[in-house]
């Protein structure tokens, strides 16, 4: 059969505009029909034509072409969507996929640098990629803060907090937020503070010692280098009611090898420090600060206890820069409770005179921010005032 001629209604429309203006929907310049229906003696628009064999509508092969590019760019700028939402996460579940650079606000050596190489090699280990030990030593932790505070969010910049950090705002006007341009990720280890004298110091007890004291007033002095022991000597010669003199040094060894020498009278030392000191018979533990014996020296008693009320207890933990993801965070104390909360590389640590602390993301948010609080209040009551770092 040949082809019906077209009615006069449909003489001068080619298929174009037969296309716009159908009943159905536009896809391009073709029509999905959504009721094919025609009175008998209406030719079909050729889009549209009868097949010769079968039943239903053929369509155009310009008509397929048409819908077929349409449909194959949909799908192309979907996949480009759904693969750029998915890129941050991605590149997040697979952290860390190279090193991670740890700042370090100490020089080798010491309570903050072991803590640091205990739980870097730990997580290395763990995680498959090197997590390398940065000292950047200075300004009681200042010199190190102030480089991480910019740091990019992505995990790969951390930093070892210790306590000494928390002390800062008691001293000094920062240039950050000590707790806002920080993401808590897990407190690592304790570091138990101890009055410490040179092992011919005519005192044995501290009761012994405040007595002295206050029968040698112009000859008592306690070195410090910064941070918690700093303000526990003072605190202590406040509370106790005897004059003393406090010594600044560079280093905590440097004050050390000055009690030694006999040439300050007294320090606060962190348990971890004065433990080979006393096992040698240099140096005589007399007290503890805080409400908590150390574990490492059981036997002497808190200056608490006592009636003489000192806080000064150190820590030290890891840290991420301000807006850290929170699958990172998770992901790293996931992996600090699987490889390293009370097993053996934080043993290790508590032998040497670090206690452990099992505290993670939000339990360690509260302590930075209560300690903060406390030591710019004992600030305060020894009548220290902040000035420009």
């Amino acid at each position: 059969m040949g082809r019906r001629r077209m009615s006069k209604a449909h003489e001068g429309h080619d298929d174009m505009s037969l296309a716009r203006s159908g009943p159905g929907p536009m896809i391009g310049m073709s029509i999905v029909p959504e009721r094919c229906t025609r009175r008998r003696g209406t030719p079909f628009p050729r889009a549209l034509e009868p097949r010769k064999r079968g039943g239903g509508y053929k369509k155009s092969g310009r008509s397929d072409m048409r819908v077929g590019r349409l449909s194959s760019w949909g799908i192309v700028l979907g996949l480009a969507a759904g693969l750029a939402l998915a890129a941050p996460a991605a590149a997040q579940t697979d952290f860390p996929n190279r090193s991670v650079r740890v700042i370090v606000p100490t020089g080798p050596g010491g309570a903050t640098d072991t803590t640091a190489r205990s739980v870097t090699d730990t997580l290395g280990q763990a995680l498959g990629q090197t997590f390398v030990v940065e000292n950047q030593p200075g300004a009681q932790g200042l010199v190190a803060m102030t480089s991480f505070k910019d740091a990019a969010p992505d995990g790969y910049t951390l930093l070892l907090m210790a306590s000494s950090q928390s002390v800062l705002p008691a001293f000094y006007e920062l240039p950050y937020d000590p707790v806002g341009d920080i993401t808590p990720i897990a407190r690592l280890s304790i570091a138990p503070v101890l009055l410490m004298v040179n092992k011919d110091f005519p005192a044995n007890t501290v009761e012994e010692f405040v007595a002295y004291a206050k029968a040698h007033p112009n000859d008592i002095s306690y070195g410090y280098q910064g941070g918690p022991p700093q303000l526990a000597a003072a605190t202590f010669a406040s509370v106790a009611g005897f004059e003393a003199l406090g010594v600044p040094f560079n280093a905590s060894a440097q004050a050390m090898t000055e009690l030694i020498a006999g040439r300050v009278t007294y320090l606060m030392m962190t348990a971890e420090q004065a433990k080979a000191q006393v096992e040698g018979g240099t140096l005589k533990a007399l007290g503890t600060a805080g409400s908590k014996r150390a574990a490492t020296f059981p036997d002497v008693p808190t200056l608490e206890e006592l009636g003489y009320p000192t806080y000064g207890t150190g820590w030290f933990g890891l840290v991420g820069p301000k807006d850290l993801p929170q699958e990172i965070v998770d992901k790293l104390w996931t992996t600090l409770q699987e490889s390293y909360i009370g097993k053996a590389p934080q043993q290790a640590l508590a032998a040497k005179g670090l206690e452990p602390a099992t505290d993670g993301p939000d339990a360690f948010k509260a302590i930075i921010s209560d300690e903060i609080e406390r030591w710019q209040a004992i600030a305060g009551k020894l009548g220290i005032e902040k000035k420009k770092p």
